[in-house]
């Protein structure tokens, strides 16, 4: 089962304009407190030391090196982390959605961003898996600045937590032509519970993989959209869920195949 998904509107009202002359640390602290985080959770999801981040909210260090890692981690502005402007988080506004015409998904969405602060910055991981294991660990990606931005709306309307969200890329062929090798897409670690037709991040024999999940006769297997590979029941290894993919820039993945 999936871990509750918390209500992201715990920012709400996060605007603050007085606070300019705070020092990074103090909001370092105050963004992590909001996210309910401990520093050893930030240390993980930012990929930084627990020293690293302690340092910053005590004082001893005013380095901005790692601002965007951090941010993403805690689902805030990296402008807000790094300056003490505009809002912790960017506030809503309207994002216009249009059907599509895409055949591999049901209920599927275009969303049209048209500024960047409408957005929440997710950090770009490469997990790091072993088998029979249900946990993992990240390392941080550092291209484009390590983050995806996600439109703000749609985390709001699907009540996703940001820092439960991870942008991980597609490896291999095997979900062509939906998903293309080294495409991004962003998974919700909170929602492992296995539902059929979704597609998940996986932990299949110590591998990370991309695979929807069916459930035939009872059995499940992790399915492939290339029909030049076939399906491999999970009983045959060891497999975990990592997360639900819930996005594609672009579009949204939601709805069974």
């Amino acid at each position: 089962m999936g871990t509750p998904v918390k209500d992201v509107n715990r920012f709400s009202g996060s605007r603050l304009p007085d606070n300019i002359g705070m020092s990074i640390g103090l909001r370092v602290k105050q963004a992590r407190k909001a996210a309910q985080m401990t520093q050893i959770e930030l240390a993980r999801k930012s990929g930084l030391k627990q020293s690293t981040i302690s340092d910053l909210e005590v004082g001893k260090s005013q380095g901005t090196t790692f601002v965007a890692s951090l941010a993403a981690a805690m689902g805030v502005s990296p402008l807000w982390l790094e300056t003490g402007k505009g809002n912790m988080v960017p506030s809503l506004i309207q994002v216009p959605t249009v059907a599509d015409d895409n055949p591999f998904l049901e209920d599927s969405r275009s969303i049209h961003v048209g500024d960047e602060p409408a957005s929440v910055p997710i950090r770009k991981v490469k997990l790091k898996l072993h088998a029979g294991i249900s946990g993992f660990e990240t390392e941080p990606e550092q291209e484009d600045g390590g983050i995806l931005h996600m439109p703000l709306a749609l985390i709001e309307q699907n009540r996703f937590v940001p820092h439960q969200l991870l942008a991980t890329r597609v490896r291999g062929c095997s979900m062509e032509p939906m998903m293309f090798e080294d495409d991004w897409v962003v998974i919700n670690t909170a929602d492992k519970q296995a539902i059929s037709r979704e597609i998940y991040a996986v932990n299949f024999n110590g591998e990370a993989c991309i695979k929807q999940l069916l459930n035939r006769g009872g059995q499940w297997y992790l399915h492939s959209l290339n029909p030049d590979f076939g399906p491999i029941n999970v009983r045959s290894g060891q497999c975990n869920i990592v997360g639900r993919v819930v996005y594609q820039p672009g579009r949204l993945v939601t709805g069974r195949l």
